[in-house]
């Protein structure tokens, strides 16, 4: 592994049962790169984020992440406790007492809705609240999958713009999404 490289993966293959859900995939993420997971739905996207991140494990070929990767992660739900506040969602999370927080929050829209459960929101305000995590992350690593999903234009925009400037401070993200960017990318199309 170069001393760019975050994550190598080496002929990886996964299967269920005996059919192969991919195979022979290799690629690498570095420092100040983005990876797009694309292809069609039930090609592999969500499990190949997940041997990513070690929590299935690949079916054959190496995949190798640097000592110093600290990776922060949003899957496509939004692992959210609804029966709570909006506020006590970000004491859970650990992000109350962060120093930018008040300031996404006003960014998107969601300043008003402190004491709202969150059952009682939108898809759209809901995900906006799951992705404060990321947005407010001390990582190397970004890795999301489907993260525009129920975001109008205007907070699809605040994403990508966020995502752009983090890939340019030097950190690697690793993305799935069906729904286009802007975002300067290799492309690992499972097919």
């Amino acid at each position: 592994m170069n001393t760019k490289s975050l994550i190598e993966a080496e002929n990886i293959a996964y299967k269920i049962n005996e059919n192969k859900l991919f195979h022979n995939l290799s690629f690498s993420v570095n420092k100040g790169e983005a990876l797009h997971i694309s292809g069609p739905n039930g090609s592999g996207k969500s499990t190949l984020i997940r041997i990513i991140l070690g929590i299935t494990k690949q079916t054959k070929g190496t995949l190798t992440h640097n000592e110093s990767n600290n990776i922060s992660y949003l899957g496509h739900k939004n692992a959210l406790k609804n029966y709570l506040t909006v506020s006590d969602n970000l004491i859970l999370l650990g992000l109350n007492s962060h120093e930018k927080l008040n300031n996404f929050l006003e960014e998107l829209a969601l300043k008003k809705y402190l004491d709202v459960t969150v059952a009682n929101l939108s898809f759209g305000q809901q995900k906006k609240l799951a992705l404060l995590r990321i947005f407010l992350n001390k990582s190397n690593v970004i890795v999301l999958d489907e993260p525009f999903v129920g975001l109008d234009t205007y907070t699809q925009n605040i994403v990508e713009s966020f995502l752009i400037n983090e890939i340019n401070l030097g950190k690697a993200l690793i993305y799935t999404s069906h729904i286009n960017c802007n975002i300067d990318s290799k492309i690992l199309n499972l097919k």
